[in-house]
């Protein structure tokens, strides 16, 4: 077969019409990273693919690529629906809270298996969740995780700015990490204040695994900043 054709498992994080039948899906794949693929005839009724590629389905997918960035969409085989995810709406806000931090933190081909399987694993745990507060226990410590995979980790051990070890301040997200009550200035604007619970929080779900992660008793109060912590590390590293 020809080197232009090859087959990978993918997660579909993305779709968009194209054409009068047709639909843009993007995936990301562990062989390649974050792509874009046209499914040509998906929307038609009779189409028995399109249903395979809904967000969050971890599928066999066999692609082909051609002279641009595009690529086509050849033949898929369903792994895992994960269908938990899209039966309730509190696991369809946070999965797109997942799904939006891998396209800010993967712009093109950048391939992680490690990534990919974390990936695998979240959205697995997400589609078992009870309620609300686990589901976004489970997908913030997720996307805490992705950032240390990219080498964002943010440092809570000891200020960002001057290596001493306090008292700490807040966090910086241009320094990556805590900062001292010295080098709050220094830190800019962008630097807010964070709790000795939330610096916590930090790292306990950087410590614990996603399995361990429900049945730990999470502080409201610390978790919201925490969320404050990967929101804004994201957007200072996103694309």
């Amino acid at each position: 077969m020809s080197s232009r054709f090859f087959t990978t498992d993918a997660l579909v994080i993305g779709s968009m019409r194209y054409s009068e039948a047709d639909r843009i899906i993007t995936l990301y794949t562990k062989e390649r990273g974050k792509i874009s693929a046209v499914a040509k005839g998906v929307r038609r009724t009779k189409s028995k693919v399109g249903g395979r590629l809904e967000p969050f389905s971890l599928v066999k997918m066999s692609l082909h690529s051609g002279r641009g960035s595009l690529y086509t969409v050849v033949g898929v085989e369903t792994v895992r629906t994960f269908q938990g995810v899209r039966d309730e709406l509190f696991r369809m806000e946070e999965g797109a809270r997942l799904l939006s931090a891998v396209r800010h933190l993967f712009p093109g081909e950048e391939a992680s298996a490690p990534a990919f399987n974390l990936l695998v694993r979240g959205i697995a745990r997400l589609s078992e969740c009870e309620d609300a507060p686990t589901a976004a226990g489970i997908v913030l410590a997720t996307r805490l995780k992705l950032l240390v995979l990219m080498g964002y980790a943010p440092e809570v051990t000891q200020c960002a700015r001057c290596g001493g070890d306090g008292p700490l301040y807040g966090y910086s997200p241009g320094l990556g990490g805590v900062v001292c009550d010295s080098c709050v200035e220094e830190a800019g604007a962008s630097c807010f204040a964070l709790s000795n619970g939330a610096v916590a929080t930090l790292q306990t779900l950087c410590q614990n695994s996603l399995a361990e992660i429900k049945d730990l008793e999470l502080d409201d109060r610390a978790t919201a900043e925490v969320e404050q912590v990967v929101a804004q590390t994201l957007a200072f590293h996103g694309h």
